[in-house]
């Protein structure tokens, strides 16, 4: 072997040398850290159980947590028969729920029929009031009837199932002066905006089925 050789062999067993004590180095801060790290955790943990221990011992001596040994199934069995009755008394009152809501629709729908408002209505409103109200001449508004929407009193004139012939009739009205008029549906008794309504509810037998002027 050369002294160059020699030397180089020498500068390579150096580096190797000082490349592992740099890991042995770094290796021990990393098992320092760790240690603290444990340490750390330990001292939270000990804390923590001291914490729930004291906690434990303090709700013990002011009475809130109490073992009874055997009442304490009296006492279990006293809720659960607490619990089964008002099971009972729940199931009652959804049995007499339903039967109420059953009757109430029944008569919602004999008061529909009664006046004509199954399915959808077309009225030509003339007017709408808050200060006036005519409820007190209800049986002399032969022709015109009043209802009341967000507390405004509304007048409207005329009930058609054809919205081609409430749209004829509001050309008169608006011919007799009431230029501000304009038509108001109503689907089973409830208000509905005719906008909502689709052209088969609007035209069930076409736009051209009867000869309308422009509006």
């Amino acid at each position: 072997m050369t002294p160059q050789e020699f030397e180089f062999e020498n500068r390579k067993h150096q580096l190797r040398q000082e490349a592992s004590d740099k890991e042995v180095q770094r290796l021990r801060k990393v098992n320092r850290n760790q240690s603290h790290k444990i340490t750390k955790l330990r001292k939270a943990m000990y804390f923590q159980m001291f914490f729930f221990v004291s906690l434990f011992l303090v709700f013990l001596l002011r009475g809130i947590i109490v073992f009874t040994g055997s009442s304490s199934n009296e006492d279990f069995k006293a809720y659960q028969l607490k619990y089964d009755d008002l099971q009972k008394v729940n199931s009652i009152l959804e049995d007499s729920l339903k039967v109420y809501t059953s009757k109430l629709q029944s008569v919602v729908n004999q008061n529909l029929v009664e006046r004509d408002e199954n399915g959808l209505r077309f009225r030509v409103q003339i007017g709408a009031f808050k200060e006036i109200n005519l409820r007190n001449y209800t049986t002399n508004l032969v022709a015109i009837n009043q209802e009341t929407y967000d507390s405004i009193n509304q007048y409207t004139i005329g009930v058609f199932k054809d919205y081609q012939k409430a749209r004829v009739f509001l050309e008169d009205i608006k011919k007799m002066g009431f230029n501000d008029s304009f038509i108001i549906s109503t689907k089973n008794g409830r208000r509905i905006p005719i906008e909502k309504l689709t052209e088969e509810e609007l035209y069930p037998n076409g736009k051209d089925s009867v000869s309308l002027k422009p509006l």
